[in-house]
């Protein structure tokens, strides 16, 4: 498909692995391919490939390709007139100037872009508040707080004015917005109400009345992944008449732009760091993420008076930082969740470790008392999360009373089994039988040992019982659907009797012990950990997998060497242009063995152009071919240059399949004949022979 030269231009000069980099962590993967987590869907394992020189990319878990237009179209939910804008933007090409759009093409601009349109103002107007003379307020607070004028423009700091229609005014009087439209994004406040008549908002006739939302504030933007505004945060400050200081901060409620609890404050400024900086650090509100950027550490983002939810974690783990750092107040509601998101973090895989600050400071007021290298060295000395929540379970209870030991056991228990490395988990078996034989005092060597075995034989029982009762798979369910009060972090009472108490092991070891039947034959998983169930399940796809691949070449008659030979050719038709015509001449079209590859071979000979662009070349394709060729152009084939020999050597397998095909059904049919007592004719045993000759083989001698 022939491209405009506006197009074409920007789609030579777009980086994609330096587009797709913003989104997700790449790693080099060999000649001209980068691979990572696929970020439109979640997995442990990279199958999302990106090839820079080619400009295409596939992911072979969920099926996604396309070029950079389509990436920016997917990841911003862009239309493609919207991504080829932000593309010419970004690498200075000049657009075509469009004309005035009509009313009636006006009434029909997206209701997200016309949001965005509204914030953009929004966000222009609160920052010339704050260079102001109004801003005098908000400027001598940012002073206060030891922000420095880079840091004031580079997170857009604003202020609103102390008046309840300062940005109602500016939007519908001069940037010809409508008090819906700022009522949609969250910027206006809507009330209805007939005077004198309580609730009258549902009486005929009754008045509306509109007004700013955020007053007498410090605004701060809140952008999404591309570093658009789609929200406000505002900081309540001294003085002023109309505002409302009892709301220390107030958000942005829920908007089609806006779910905070999607959004991570300013993750677009950290995404690029991350790399360079080996990790992310989370903080908890917009001044910890700020006065930590100030600091020096510009890999900081912030969660927004919400918790750390799944989505959050998603994002996280496409992002794959070394480390992620928990900067919140210990006893603060950020940490709970944090917390309560743990099973999340292990099965995302992800190291994160918790940094302790002294009970008298926060992120805020620590980096500004100890600076960038003694908030270095707490970096340092931070501890994995898994260890900082046996440490708080440990603490919180009296282990010289048995009752309470056992409680704590059996959370000890809980969050050793949400950790998926099996030797981590027998380290931190090591922490919890340490701890508990602590409490043993005035006993022999020889008795302590004895007490150590029985100790750990204890620890190992209740984590055997957590996972009788699926502790783990419930408590990673409550947390990514966000529902906190249902995870179980204390198991009560509410078993049946003895189960899952130490005294009920004996016989609810016998819960899970039965063989049971998979693809690959019996197991007996007397306890699993995930790595193992994990492995189980990879083991049982890979069985069925090769199950379904030798039934597909079964009963299509293909040998695999044939497939591969043909995948081998199909590459060097699509990536080497001198060799096509070659190709296509000594492999007729009928020679193909599959419908797919002689799609692909058909779109071939009739692509106008010498190179293939296969952003373009798989546009009109069926879904089969088009994952075809991304995988050939991204794969090991497309990669090679092999010589001539091998070639032809490809092309003689593909051929000597079809003359074996020949060949059997000439004997078939000749066999038949004599069976029947036919005689067969000399054209027939001209067309036997020339079978044979094709397989290579001899014809056999006539009986004299």
């Amino acid at each position: 498909m022939a491209l405009d030269p506006v197009t074409e231009e920007i789609k030579k000069r777009a980086d994609l692995v330096e587009i797709v980099g913003q989104a997700v962590s790449l790693r080099a993967a060999g000649n001209d391919r980068w691979k990572a987590c696929c970020p439109f869907h979640d997995e442990k394992t990279p199958s999302f490939y990106v090839s820079r020189e080619k400009g295409f990319y596939k992911c072979f878990g969920c099926g996604a390709s396309g070029s950079v237009f389509d990436f920016v179209m997917k990841m911003e939910n862009m239309t493609f007139p919207d991504a080829k804008r932000a593309l010419a933007g970004r690498y200075g090409i000049a657009l075509p100037e469009r004309r005035e759009q009509s009313p009636q093409e006006r009434a029909e601009t997206s209701q997200r872009e016309r949001l965005l349109k509204v914030a953009q103002s929004a966000q222009k107007f609160f920052s010339e508040q704050f260079s102001g003379n109004a801003g005098l307020v908000a400027r001598d607070y940012a002073r206060k707080r030891g922000l420095s004028r880079e840091t004031v423009e580079k997170f857009g700091l604003g202020y609103a004015p102390d008046a309840w229609d300062g940005l109602r005014s500016n939007l519908t009087r001069k940037q010809g917005f409508s008090e819906d439209d700022g009522i949609e994004a969250g910027l206006f406040i809507e009330r209805k109400s007939v005077e004198g008549e309580l609730g009258g908002m549902f009486a005929e006739g009754a008045t509306r009345r509109v007004w700013d939302r955020y007053r007498h504030r410090l605004m701060f933007p809140i952008w999404d992944e591309s570093g658009r505004v789609i929200a406000f945060g505002g900081r309540a400050l001294d003085g002023g008449q109309t505002g409302n200081p009892d709301a220390k901060y107030i958000n942005s409620p829920e908007t089609p732009l806006f779910h905070k609890s999607n959004v991570l404050f300013a993750w677009h400024l950290a995404r690029p760091e991350v790399p360079k900086m080996g990790g992310i650090l989370i903080g908890e509100g917009y001044m910890d993420a700020i006065a930590l950027h100030e600091g020096g550490f510009p890999n900081t983002v912030a969660t927004l008076g919400t918790a750390l939810t799944a989505h959050h974690v998603s994002a996280l783990r496409r992002l794959a930082p070394e480390t992620v750092w928990l900067c919140f107040d210990g006893d603060s509601a950020g940490m709970k969740a944090a917390l309560r998101t743990a099973p999340l973090f292990a099965d995302a895989g992800l190291n994160v470790r918790v940094v302790r600050f002294p009970s008298e400071h926060d992120p805020d007021t620590f980096i500004r008392a100890v600076g960038r290298e003694g908030m270095q060295e707490e970096l340092e000395r931070a501890v994995p999360l898994a260890k900082y929540r046996l440490e708080a379970v440990v603490a919180s209870h009296e282990l010289d009373d048995p009752a309470q030991r056992g409680a704590a056991l059996r959370e000890a228990a809980e969050i050793v089994n949400d950790i998926a490395d099996q030797i981590e988990r027998d380290g931190y078996v090591d922490y919890l039988v340490d701890t508990l034989l602590g409490l043993e005092r005035g006993v022999s060597y020889g008795e302590r040992e004895k007490r150590r075995t029985r100790i750990e034989g204890l620890v190992r029982s209740e984590l055997e019982a957590d996972q009788t009762r699926q502790g783990r798979q419930e408590r990673a369910r409550a947390a990514r659907s966000g529902n906190a009060d249902s995870a179980r972090f204390a198991p009560s009472g509410s078993t049946s009797a003895g189960q899952g108490t130490l005294e009920g092991i004996a016989n609810a070891a016998q819960i899970g012990t039965q063989p049971v039947k998979t693809e690959i034959g019996e197991v007996r998983p007397r306890w699993a950990s995930p790595r193992q169930q994990q492995k189980i399940a990879e083991q049982e796809k890979s069985a069925l997998d090769l199950r379904e691949s030798a039934a597909r070449t079964l009963g299509s008659g293909v040998a695999s060497g044939v497939i591969k030979a043909e995948r081998a050719l199909l590459a060097i038709l699509l990536t080497q242009a001198v060799r096509r015509a070659s190709i296509l001449e000594q492999l007729p079209l009928a020679l193909w063995t599959s419908e797919t590859h002689a799609e692909i071979v058909v779109h071939a000979r009739d692509w106008p152009e010498e190179d293939i662009d296969p952003a373009s070349f798989t546009d009109g394709l069926s879904s089969e071919a088009q994952s075809l060729v991304a995988e050939l152009f991204l794969g090991d084939e497309a990669a090679q240059i092999p010589e001539e020999r091998v070639v032809k050597d490809w092309i003689g397998r593909v051929k000597w399949h079809h003359a074996q095909n020949a060949e059997r059904e000439m004997i078939e049919m000749v066999k038949g004949k004599i069976a029947r007592d036919e005689p067969v004719s000399d054209e027939e045993k001209e067309l036997l022979s020339g079978a044979l000759r094709a397989a290579k083989r001899k014809m056999p001698l006539e009986k004299k």
